[in-house]
């Protein structure tokens, strides 16, 4: 390693103003003057350093998924929808330029009838999926509108100055679940499960997305410490798996508590940077209220055995003491 690296932590929140983030996202790597960061960020006018969104908004690279991720976990929750929209024969687009067509207009419907419900800003994230040769959408809305009138706006008019209507393809609308019998043993981070729903064919190759969203959004935000531990410590908690756990366990305890202290770890990894050749470690954090909220409705023995623990890493999983926490996040 060259002399003049350090050891950086970039931190990104959920929320620019970075006191309301519930949700972070921390990379810890070796960084020289000369080298480029594991997910690069851009500078304003005037200096200031800011995670921007992706040009064209296309799911197809490492920042681009974060900064969705970081979208989608600073603007909606358990209260909110999850929307998937199919098309029949019939009004099946041909062309992805044609079905952006139809999902704004039913965008527009969406807002209309938020409208004549006082509620001025209309707030959504959607994705088009094209992957498979069969065009659909997922979205998130907020909760302002009945879930039977979300499906029902998925149509359009017969004839013009009809009130019949006929629907353009299956409209299912459902409430984000944090947990169900068949999520047991996941994550509680439960929107991080939407999002990665959500790019899941980019991930794999399997064509790509784009996604749209409303104006009015909670934006993610950034920030960076240099020297944040040493050399030594930086290897001892890149060594996070397998026999070697123990040894850094209690290095990447102190590391948490020191930066972190209202976080929770929820996921860590250790990744590289090709272009560096470098490792570096990847976490992804949510503050303990927001656990706590969570834990409340994913299990209540689950919750009080985490309060009695009091620990600042330990995965938010019920039964993790009878698996071990290695064994779980590991």
């Amino acid at each position: 390693m060259k002399s003049n690296s350090n050891i950086r932590q970039r931190t990104f929140y959920s929320n620019r103003d970075i006191k309301k983030a519930e949700y972070r996202n921390v990379i810890i790597f070796q960084h020289s003057p000369e080298d480029l960061e594991p997910i690069q960020i851009t500078k304003t006018k005037d200096g200031k350093e800011k995670l921007t969104a992706p040009a064209k908004q296309i799911l197809n690279d490492k920042k681009s998924r974060l900064y969705f991720d970081l979208l989608v976990k600073g603007n909606f929750d358990e209260s909110d929808y999850f929307i998937s929209l199919t098309y029949s024969d019939k009004f099946l687009p041909e062309t992805e330029a044609d079905a952006e067509k139809i999902i704004k207009k039913y965008i527009r419907e969406l807002r209309k009838a938020a409208k004549a419900q006082g509620v001025k800003t209309l707030k959504y994230i959607y994705v088009t999926e094209t992957g498979r040769g069969r065009i659909h959408h997922h979205m998130l809305l907020k909760n302002c509108l009945p879930r039977d009138l979300i499906e029902n706006l998925w149509s359009r008019q017969v004839r013009p100055f009809c009130s019949e209507r006929e629907r353009l393809g299956w409209a299912n609308a459902k409430r984000i679940q944090i947990a169900s019998a068949t999520l047991k043993g996941k994550s509680p981070d439960y929107m991080v499960r939407i999002s990665r729903y959500m790019t899941k064919e980019t991930r794999k190759g399997q064509g790509r997305k784009r996604w749209k969203q409303s104006t009015g959004l909670i934006l993610p935000g950034t920030s960076k410490a240099d020297n944040v531990c040493s050399k030594k410590q930086f290897e001892q908690i890149s060594l996070f798996n397998s026999s070697s756990f123990e040894a850094s366990h209690n290095e990447l305890i102190k590391f948490v508590k020191k930066y972190h202290r209202n976080f929770v770890v929820t996921d860590i990894k250790r990744e590289y940077n090709s272009y560096t050749g470098n490792f570096y470690i990847s976490m992804q954090l949510m503050s303990k209220k927001k656990w706590a909220r969570v834990m409340a409705l994913y299990d209540e023995a689950a919750l009080k055995e985490f309060e009695a623990a009091g620990n600042d890493i330990t995965l938010a999983i019920p039964g993790y003491k009878e698996k071990g926490i290695q064994g779980v996040l590991w």
